[in-house]
């Protein structure tokens, strides 16, 4: 036995193994354990974000990095204004970045839900409640509805005791659990006698001895898997590494360049590398980096709005860039609940039968909307009940006894079809018609709970009862006290039987009856292992009344915000640890491709044609399972594209490929499936978004591109491991967040073309004026009023921009596409290019003459020019003030401090002299002739659709 496979031992034989008893640990062994396995939490998923540590990595940013350079340069060669200038950009960028990054962190915090704070942990004083951090393995805890599980557990006693166990493995319907062991290799979601931290008893009650606690849960290994995954690097950092070589490399080449020419053009030496050292400085984009972080920073706030909150800043971009969403289905498609949406039988009679067999007041979905539909028609609970078998795992049923009128006896059973057909009397062609109704809803992705009933007057329980001590039957009788907790030695009909026999004996807590005794001993009331073969002898010869049908229903928008992404070439493939039926049945319902029809499905191993499930069968027995080594594209029913989940994580690549280019549901997923998909799928180059909301999501949403997590149902772990955090919950917003993300990124790519357009305009002037002898057109004051301009234009007109209308009507950029692609360079160059021939003109017709109005001219050409030609780079050259107000305004006041630096005396300020008419004349028609150049280049180019 290994510390991993309780479940397949008895449970007295983990009790010892675990050094425990019944009654607890002493208190010295619980010190000693505590000292040895630390406190019951899980391992950080990620570290925890910290101002400076936060801080420090801000700063090792490319581009960062190249301005530190830049400013210990300016310091050795005495440039102490421009080393301290450029220090404060640095500070800015990274105090920036990191604020607006901790503000998303603290925003996260306040969503977290304290889990399991405390458990009631069994001693040999009796049932105490005690911090959950405090437990050790070996403890004894005793659980009931409405408590969270504090640590991985396995089962020593149960009555009724059903757990959500959704945040581990995707389904939504609760889990029975019992005492009985399951056979080794029994998957995780099929462990019956195992509890797991983090999942949530929704029903019954019972006591459980911890196995594994903190990081070595389940809980806790997902969160390790999340903490050993590496962030995949954003495309917004590969592109600003390239574009951080990319300038190194030009800034390189100017201050070589500059100095070359002027010595040639008989320029002193030392001038020369003086300039060419200045240049340098002003080729560098010491600005991009605010540019950026702000238009991060303000999409982020867009996505905030509109219920997406940022963890990672960079994330808004790479969001645009998704071009696959691996989803969850519980929770995130579906709204984690279910709904009866058809009774199948007589209607009446099937309600009638689910109110015996279901105690009042129950506390699951599928019980408490049986018992709400049979109130709505009038039928109410048979008067108490005898006694009764909570809900088994193992035997799939629950059933309970009732008096009728004149002392008889009713037994109503409710589970599993499969188990209650078998108890049932039909006829060949009777019971075949029914599994056939119940393979069909199966197919539907139906949850189906069937229900039979027995009139048991006449018989040897029911003589029992009315006594008739030889044939009293220890299922129900006077004599032997009922593992359920029935009325024990009690007469029946004396009164104490009112009461609810699966409640307990007075409602006590079952965990602390009679003197605490060992719940493995077969003697307390919660051992439900004993008495099965006498139970299935009264549950034999049922009628069977019908069949009830559940579904988690879809969420209402979830169609159409599929339908939006796959019009944007975002393709989705649902992942759950569900059915494959089920997780069809969602899809198909959410209108992606689940049959062969849609697509043809290669063989992910081996030779052959692809391994299909028997059909008709809602079942998984041996028979529905592929063979050995084997990959599966359909479920039990032949044609589906879906793959089986529990497959995927020893696959390779080559096998994974055929799922990867037509698969649309992975059922059965483990979390390491999932986790091996995301890779498989970035492999192949794909940018992955990966949706969930439980623990089990999180080792795939910290190895996607962009996680995201639901924020208001999400599991902690979830939470910790996303990139993005929903607020609301709800999954058209992941259709908001791709396509604000695309937005930001388009914007950034124009942002960016104009602003290095305008960096390599200015270093082409003033090689052109050195080349030519003639003085430098801008002076270090108008390159700084140049500089706010050029800042203002990118990071404040292009950020508002509003989102092109084809944006979400044609697919992402491709994976490996260059930030700087032939678009972003077609557009650096158009700007480089016309603002330059705005500028230089003027510029060489007057500088001979006066250099001061020469200069006039320069900086009227510049701002204006610069003012128009960005014009031509917005989502639409036609968009007004109401669109995007800063747009026009920035454009406005450049213009205008362009006519009040260049027409008036106020230009002297700035070592200006005012144009003539004809100097304007000349610099107006320059300017004009620039942007009907850059207008006829964006048109013939498609240069804004490619953008």
């Amino acid at each position: 036995m290994t510390p991993h496979s309780y479940f397949d031992e008895p449970a007295d034989a983990v009790l010892h193994a675990l050094g425990g008893t019944a009654t607890g640990l002493p208190a010295a062994e619980r010190a000693a354990r505590r000292a040895r396995y630390g406190p019951n939490r899980p391992g950080p998923v990620r570290r925890p974000k910290r101002w400076l540590p936060e801080l420090a990595e801000a700063f090792t940013e490319p581009l960062q990095l190249l301005l530190i350079a830049v400013a210990v340069l300016s310091a050795v060669f005495g440039e102490l204004s421009d080393a301290v200038a450029i220090a404060a950009v640095i500070a800015v960028v990274a105090v920036l970045e990191t604020s607006t990054e901790m503000r998303a962190a603290r925003s996260i915090e306040a969503l977290r839900a304290m889990t399991a704070p405390t458990a009631r942990l069994v001693t040999p004083g009796g049932v105490q409640e005690v911090p959950a951090a405090d437990l050790v393995p070996g403890d004894v805890v005793a659980v009931e509805a409405g408590d969270v599980v504090p640590a991985d557990a396995r089962v020593l006693a149960a009555r009724g005791l059903r757990v959500d166990e959704s945040t581990l493995t995707g389904e939504a319907a609760a889990v029975g659990k019992s005492a009985v062991a399951v056979p080794a290799g029994t998957p995780l979601a099929a462990r019956s006698s195992m509890l797991h931290a983090g999942t949530a008893v929704v029903a019954g009650d019972g006591r459980a001895v911890l196995t594994a606690t903190g990081a070595h849960s389940e809980l806790g290994r997902l969160g390790r898997l999340v903490a050993e995954t590496r962030e995949p690097p954003t495309p917004l950092q590969r592109a600003l590494t390239q574009l951080a070589k990319a300038v190194l490399v030009i800034a390189i080449a100017a201050s070589v360049a500059v100095p070359l020419v002027g010595v040639l053009a008989g320029q002193p030496v030392r001038d020369m590398l003086l300039s060419g050292l200045t240049v340098a400085f002003a080729t560098v984009p010491e600005e991009l980096p605010i540019l950026v972080v702000v238009l991060l920073a303000v999409g982020g706030r867009r996505l905030a709005r509109r219920g997406a909150l940022l963890r990672r800043l960079r994330a808004g971009e790479t969001i645009g860039a998704v071009d696959v969403v691996v989803t969850d289905k519980t929770g995130t498609l579906t709204e984690n609940r279910l709904e009866l949406t058809e009774l199948v039988g007589d209607r009446r009679a099937i309600l009638t039968t689910a109110v015996a067999a279901y105690p009042p007041g129950g506390r699951e979905p599928m019980e408490q909307q049986l018992l709400a539909a049979a109130a709505a028609e009038g039928i109410a609970e048979p008067g108490p009940a005898f006694t009764g078998h909570p809900f088994d795992p193992q035997r799939k049923l629950l059933s309970r006894v009732h008096r009728t009128a004149g002392d008889g006896l009713r037994l109503a059973v409710a589970g599993a079809p499969e188990a209650v057909l078998e108890r049932c009397v039909l006829d060949p062609a009777a019971r075949a018609d029914i599994e056939a109704e119940v393979a069909d809803r199966a197919r539907r992705g139906l949850r189906v709970i069937a229900f039979a009933e027995l009139s048991l007057t006449g018989t040897p329980t029911a003589r029992a009862v009315h006594g008739d001590p030889a044939d009293r039957d220890p299922t129900g009788g006077a004599g032997d006290r009922d593992a359920t907790g029935g009325a024990g030695d009690r007469d029946p009909t004396s009164g104490a039987g009112d009461r609810d026999p699966t409640s307990g004996a007075g409602d006590r807590d079952p965990t602390s009856g009679a003197g605490d005794r060992d719940p493995t001993s077969g003697a307390g009331d919660l051992d439900l292992a004993g008495g099965a073969g006498e139970r299935d002898a009264v549950e034999a010869g049922l009628r069977f009344t019908g069949f009830a049908c559940f579904t988690d229903p879809l969420r209402p928008d979830v169609a159409a915000a599929v339908a939006t992404l796959q019009g944007a070439g975002v393709a989705t493939i649902v992942v759950t640890g569900d059915h494959p039926d089920t997780a069809a049945a969602v899809a198909a319902a959410a209108g992606l491709p689940t049959t062969a029809d849609a697509a043809p499905v290669a063989p992910l191993h081996g030779a052959g044609a692809t391994t299909i499930a028997r059909p008709g069968d809602p079942r998984e027995t041996a028979a529905d399972r592929p063979a050995a080594g084997r990959l599966t594209a359909a479920g039990p029913c032949v044609g589906r594209l879906v793959a089986r989940g529990d497959l995927l994580a020893g696959a390779s690549d080559e096998e994974l490929a055929p799922l990867l280019v037509h698969g649309t549901v992975v059922a059965r997923a483990t979390p390491a499936a999932k986790h091996r998909l995301v890779q498989a799928l970035q492999a192949r180059g794909h940018t992955v978004a990966v949706t969930g909301d439980g623990a089990n999501d999180a080792p795939a949403l910290a190895a996607a591109d962009v996680g995201i997590a639901m924020g208001r149902r999400g599991a902690d772990l979830a939470r910790a491991a996303a990139d993005i955090v929903l607020t609301d919950d709800a999954y058209p917003t992941v259709v908001a967040a791709v396509a604000t993300g695309r937005n930001i990124g388009a914007q950034l790519r124009r942002a960016v073309a104009f602003y290095l357009g305008a960096k390599v305009a200015l270093v082409v002037v003033l090689l052109t004026a050195l080349a030519a002898g003639l003085p430098v057109p801008f002076a270090p004051v108008h390159i700084v009023l140049l500089e706010i301009f050029m800042d203002l234009g990118a990071s404040v007109a292009f950020v508002a921009e509003p989102a092109a209308p084809h944006a979400m009507h044609r697919p992402p950029r491709p994976s490996g596409t260059r930030f700087l692609d032939r678009a972003a360079l077609t557009a650096i160059a158009t700007v480089a290019v016309t603002l330059t021939l705005a500028v230089l003109p003027g510029y060489l017709l007057l500088a001979h003459d006066n250099p001061p109005t020469a200069r006039a001219a320069a900086v009227l050409g510049w701002l204006a020019g610069h003012a128009l030609i960005a014009w031509t780079l917005r989502t639409r050259p036609g968009l007004g003030w109401r669109t995007n107000a800063a747009f026009p305004a920035w454009a406005a006041a450049a213009t205008a401090v362009a006519l009040l630096a260049a027409l008036t005396p106020a230009g002297r300020l700035l070592h200006l002299d005012p144009l003539t008419a004809r100097d304007t004349a000349v610099v107006t028609l320059t300017v004009a002739a620039a942007v009907i150049v850059s207008l006829a280049t964006a048109r013939a180019t498609h240069m804004r659709d490619r953008l």
